[in-house]
């Protein structure tokens, strides 16, 4: 048996968030690009060998970003089939969290941005339920 499934019109907004989250990828590596300069650390080496490290600070940040991306596009992309318009305003809270995220933990403070892990427990959810809607279809 198939689904056809529709595709709303809003859920370009949806792609947008997603776009949005590539600028803030960018935007970290080319962070950590400058403070590989800074502090002389040359690839492929991912983190310095001396506590504390502003360096590793920088590297965290990216690193987990990187870490939660994954999961954070997928159900993006699932919820957004059903509430495309919750789903872009959690994505839209997720992505500025990451940001307050990485300027802590530049400071050396990651817990700054972790409010913006609702955004994404709300897709999470929303996720669970486009998939509840395809199988009761």
């Amino acid at each position: 048996m198939t689904l056809a499934i529709e595709i709303p019109r809003l859920y370009g907004l949806i792609i947008l968030v997603a776009v949005q989250n590539w600028f803030i990828l960018m935007w970290q590596a080319l962070r950590l690009a400058k403070a590989r300069k800074e502090h002389d650390v040359k690839y492929p080496t991912m983190y310095e060998n001396k506590e504390p490290s502003p360096f590793n600070c920088v590297q965290r940040a990216h690193q987990n970003s990187l870490e939660w991306n994954p999961g954070f596009l997928s159900f993006l992309f699932i919820s957004g089939i059903t509430t495309p318009i919750f789903s872009t305003a959690a994505g839209v809270v997720y992505n500025v969290g990451r940001v307050y995220y990485a300027k802590g933990y530049y400071r050396g403070n990651p817990h700054e941005g972790l409010w913006g892990l609702y955004g994404l427990f709300y897709l999470v959810g929303g996720a669970c339920y486009t998939a509840f809607t395809i199988l009761r279809s």
